[in-house]
Parts: C-alpha cells; structure tokens; sequence
C-alpha cells in the first residue's frame, strides 16, 4: 500500500455507490394508526353565541401566540339592523383589497343595497274579514341576504362545523361567522 493510499484511507471518506438498508414495521405504531383512522372523528358544530365561536377560534389557533391568524371583529350592517360577526383569515394567504372591498364594504357600510324600512316588507297573501286584515309576511332570512344581495360572488358556502371551517381557512380562504348565521367561506 502506497503512502497516498494509506493517508486517503485513514482521511478521507469515500460514500458507497448503493445504499442498502431497510425499515421494520414498528407493530405498536401501525396499530395506533389502524385504532385512530377507525375512530369516529367528533365533530364540533358551530356555536349559537358569538363570543364562544370566538374564544374556540382563539383557543384553536393559538392567536396569543400565532400572529399569522387575523380574526377581526365588525359590525354587519343588513336593511336596517346591526349583527355581530368576525372574521378569521391567515394573514399573507387573503388578498387584504380584495378582502375590504368585495367583503368588508358591503357588509359594514350603509347604503341603498342595505337600508330597509318597513314598506319593504314582501307580503306573500292578504285576507280581509270583517274589517281585519291578516297579511303573511315573508320572513327576513340574514344568511341568504347575505350570499344573495350582500356578497354575491360565487365562492361563498355556508358551513355548519368547524372542521369545514379550519380545512377553509387552512386553504386560502376567510371564514365570517355572524351571531345570526351559520358561517361562510
């Protein structure tokens, strides 16, 4: 063995051109993964108070910590009254224009689209009887004047549990959740 040789082999390290090598199956781990795919996985529907869907949101995300998670509280303006609600995006992920003209605006500002006196009600039939007059009165539904006068693009759903609410969120998307409504993405 030459001088070089013995320095190159005592120094140096040459790789191996193929790498053997192989995993064994760790018993315990798949059949955790096999007990857990077979649970049924509980799903936590959306609260009827706002605070609490508000604090769950807090409390999943961690946004004591997390500054990456935006969740803004406003005020719905929709024909005359005002409703409670939040958003929650991911910062970075929601274009912020976008977001204050084509969500924000139409939803926190008064204007025509919005107002609402009592002449606007829509009164599906009449009666008269012995000079009492018996009107049915359609019902102000807020989710569907929301997606249908407020917020008509295209994109907008209405989800009833939060696991549709985080995997939105998670992709891209905002989620308003109002105190009369479920929540849309």
């Amino acid at each position: 063995m030459s001088f070089k040789d013995l320095i190159n082999s005592m120094f140096c390290y040459t790789p191996p051109l193929e790498y053997n090598f192989s995993l064994p199956e760790d018993t315990q781990t798949s059949t955790l993964n096999q007990i857990t795919s077979s649970m049924p996985q509980e799903k936590v529907n959306i609260f009827p108070s706002l605070n609490v869907n508000i604090e769950y949101m807090r409390t999943k995300y961690n946004l004591l910590i997390n500054s990456d998670i935006i969740l803004r509280e406003f005020t719905i303006n929709a024909r005359g009254k005002q409703y409670n609600a939040f958003l929650i995006y991911i910062d970075g992920m929601v274009d912020s224009e976008i977001m204050d003209k084509f969500i924000l605006e139409p939803l926190m500002l008064r204007n025509k689209n919005n107002l609402y006196d009592g002449s606007q009600t829509k009164v599906i039939s009449e009666a008269v009887a012995n000079n009492i007059t018996i009107r049915k009165v359609k019902k102000f539904d807020l989710p569907n004047y929301l997606m249908g006068c407020l917020m008509p693009q295209n994109a907008v759903k209405e989800v009833t549990d939060f696991d549709e609410v985080s995997s939105g969120i998670n992709s891209r998307q905002l989620c308003i959740i109002c105190r009369y409504t479920k929540p849309c993405l």
